[in-house]
């Protein structure tokens, strides 16, 4: 267990499993509602060739109209368009066929377009963490596992951007590891001087006069980390150890006991280590996590880059900083197609099936023809005697319905829901079906990082998603969407 959390304060672990479920995130939204934009075609293809008939005044074959509702449908392809805009689209073509349930999914994908830029800056983030910023580079001097190669590149790094702190901490650390402490102050002094709140720098300050025997400058030095920071238990240790070496021994335990205080496992490891090396050793503080996350998604050439190129892989066609303007003219469009009378459209009877244009909305906001309407207004005394054959022939829907939706079901969890108006059940269902099959697919690995090479949790994600698609199909059979006699 503690292998495990050592592993995990690893930023570039933290950083590749957080990207990755990150990305399976984003993946399976997007996959989610591709798979709704079928169930979409599926369920209201035959209303537009009937609209396509009428128009048409049945001078178009039948097949030549599936042709151009084809051509209609698949138009983006042509544009050579993201997945994005293949959903937008849809939702723009079947907005005047819509339920209202069905409507609150376009409005929730339209959010998504709309944070579609800063979603993919995030993204590049995860991608080009290695390569930006010399972030990789900070962490393995940091924790004294980096090559000549990584050692040149920070101290490149700082003479082209002389106005960044951080890289001159990391190599400062690596100068004291070293024993080069004159030229470790000498970087921490222009930290401190871009930065003179960061209480880490002054900490590594202190370690590094104390190496020079500078001791009564690196008190102060870790005084001063702690009057920034005086909720951080190293700082507390290092000043104790520099007193023990100074035998001060009343403030070495007065500070030692402090930082017990704060941290009592902590310091007993640093103790144990102390004891088993002989010699006092200082403790380097990190650069810590939100640190790191900040400048992983510091705005730079390679994020911009890799931000654009994820943006055009899904969506394209218009540049990402028009993500918003594109996400408000698409809300206004289909603000626009609300306009048109819905008797333009033609709607299927929830109850008995039959093509209308004139009619209502059941109380659950479903779409009714006049007869059923008018039938269900009735008093239920009399309805037994009211309309017998178009009784009938809501009986004969609702097992037509029933058949019909358990086997669509059954090819796709959530389908089947769909096309009978459960809409909530389907979705669900829908993200389910898709989260499994993308876990299937991909094995949950999306970016690499400097992981260690023995980890690989592809094989258990891959199990888990073909056990939850097993159980989403067991409970589609044993749950269909229209039982039989309800």
């Amino acid at each position: 267990m503690q292998e495990l959390k050592d592993l995990l304060s690893f930023w570039p672990v933290v950083t590749t499993l957080v990207g990755n479920l990150y990305f399976f995130v984003l993946f399976a939204a997007v996959f989610s509602f591709m798979l709704i934009g079928l169930s979409l075609i599926i369920k209201y293809s035959p209303l537009i060739l009937n609209d396509l008939r009428t128009v048409s005044t049945n001078e178009i074959p039948e097949i030549g109209r599936k042709l151009w509702l084809a051509f209609i449908l698949f138009i983006p392809i042509f544009l050579d368009a993201g997945p994005v805009w293949y959903i937008l689209w849809w939702f723009i073509i079947f907005w005047g066929y819509v339920t209202k349930s069905e409507k609150r999914i376009a409005f929730t994908f339209l959010f998504l377009v709309f944070m579609s830029s800063w979603i993919a800056h995030i993204s590049a983030g995860f991608i080009s963490y290695t390569n930006t910023q010399a972030n990789k580079e900070i962490f393995l001097l940091e924790y004294e596992i980096a090559s000549p190669k990584d050692a040149l590149h920070v101290a490149s790094w700082i003479q082209d951007n002389p106005a960044d702190p951080e890289p001159m901490n990391a190599q400062a650390i690596d100068e004291i590891n070293k024993n080069n402490y004159t030229s470790a102050i000498e970087l921490l002094s222009h930290a401190l001087d871009l930065e003179p709140s960061n209480p880490r720098y002054y900490n590594h300050l202190g370690i590094a006069l104390a190496g020079i025997g500078k001791n009564a400058e690196a008190i102060t030095a870790f005084k001063n980390s702690i009057a920034l920071d005086p909720k951080n238990h190293i700082y507390y240790y290092n000043i104790s150890r520099l007193h023990q070496a100074l035998y001060n021994f009343y403030e070495a335990e007065q500070s030692l006991q402090k930082a017990s205080s704060l941290d009592p496992r902590h310091i007993r490891e640093f103790l144990d280590q102390e004891s088993a090396n002989k010699e006092n050793k200082f403790v380097i503080v990190h650069v810590p996590i939100i640190r790191q996350l900040a400048r992983q998604m510091h705005l730079s050439k390679e994020l911009k880059n890799t931000a654009d190129s994820l943006w055009d892989m899904g969506i394209g066609l218009v540049q990402r900083k028009n993500a918003i303007l594109l996400a408000i003219t698409s809300a206004l469009i289909l603000a626009l197609i609300g306009y048109i009378p819905q008797e333009k459209f033609t709607k299927k009877c929830s109850r008995c099936g039959n093509l209308y244009y004139v009619g209502t909305t059941s109380g659950m906001g479903l779409p009714i023809c006049l007869q059923c309407h008018w039938l269900e207004s009735k008093e239920k005394k009399r309805m037994q005697h009211t309309l017998p054959i178009k009784i009938e022939d809501i009986k004969k829907y609702r097992a037509l319905a029933g058949s019909r939706s358990a086997l669509f079901e059954l090819i796709m969890p959530g389908l089947g829901s769909f096309i009978v108006n459960k809409t909530a059940k389907g979705v669900f269902r829908i993200i389910i079906f898709g989260t499994g099959l993308l876990m299937i697919i991909s094995g949950g690995q999306f970016i690499h990082s400097i992981l260690p090479t023995q980890i690989n949790l592809q094989t258990y994600i891959r199990l888990s998603g073909i056990i939850i698609l097993g159980i989403l199909y067991w409970r589609a059979y044993k749950s269909p969407p229209i039982r039989y006699g309800v």
